[in-house]
């Protein structure tokens, strides 16, 4: 059964990268690779609807990523049970000297989208990944955008509608 954004009347798939993902805006936000999770975390804080920090190298292309879950799954292992025996000062000690890029995950051929990629490509990475935001770079590797699940969804659902019509 082909994807549900099957164009049955072109028998193609219509739908590519260039085509959706600036619909929303950016849900993430670039930072040099060299960065501390104590400054992820406060990315995050700052701005609660930022979905991906990208980490970049030092030509401003993608290096990595660190996501929520990224962090989240980090202070399961390393701070859980850890914090109600340590003073505050401890906790704050151990994220200062942790690097972002520890966290990170993903290499940049399997974390990024190009804007040739078809939505089916996009959803599976998503779905591999357990991400729903990735990065869209360009052919040498700089971010220009980033696509979230919601706006496959959304424009996946409006194809389905104007098919239908």
């Amino acid at each position: 059964m082909p994807p549900f954004w099957y164009n049955e009347t072109v028998k193609r798939q219509s739908l590519f990268m260039s085509d959706i993902f600036k619909l929303h805006g950016n849900a993430s936000i670039s930072i040099d690779e060299s960065a501390s999770l104590k400054q992820v975390i406060g990315v995050y804080a700052a701005d609660p609807g930022i979905r991906g920090v990208f980490l970049i190298d030092s030509k401003k292309r993608l290096s990595s990523m660190v996501s929520r879950h990224a962090i989240q799954k980090w202070a399961q292992y390393q701070l859980f049970g850890k914090w109600h025996d340590s003073p505050c000062s401890e906790f704050t000690h151990i994220v200062d000297n942790v690097p972002a890029k520890q966290v990170a995950h993903g290499t940049p051929d399997k974390l990024s989208l190009k804007l040739g990629d078809d939505l089916e490509t996009a959803f599976d990475k998503m779905m591999m990944l357990n991400e729903d935001v990735l990065p869209v770079v360009d052919d040498d590797g700089n971010i220009i955008g980033d696509l979230s699940l919601s706006e496959i969804l959304v424009k996946a659902l409006d194809a389905s509608e104007e098919t239908l019509c």
